[in-house]
């Protein structure tokens, strides 16, 4: 991923964003984000997280649809599926 048009006056070289931005969209907040850059002598806010975030964000293109965007279900075994899990429930 060419990220550097995105990011063309960061003192943060492109990977270590990168980096960041990735460990965010994997379930991290923002604040465990700056805790492990910092963890690598990257001393950044979570506000600079957060913009990196969106900038690349805005950069990228919609991901792509599947065609058809719908499916067809058995209506018995949702019904089926609803019964197993009230039973669990109880």
């Amino acid at each position: 991923m060419d990220c550097d048009g995105v990011w063309e006056n960061e003192r943060t070289p492109t990977p270590l964003r990168v980096f960041g931005v990735r460990l965010h969209s994997v379930g991290l907040s923002m604040r465990e984000v700056v805790a492990v850059l910092e963890l690598l002598n990257v001393d950044r806010s979570h506000g600079t997280v957060w913009n990196w975030t969106h900038d690349l964000a805005e950069a990228q293109a919609d991901p792509p649809t599947v065609e058809p965007s719908w499916v067809n279900v058995d209506e018995k075994q949702i019904e089926l599926m609803m019964k197993q899990m009230a039973v669990r429930s109880d």
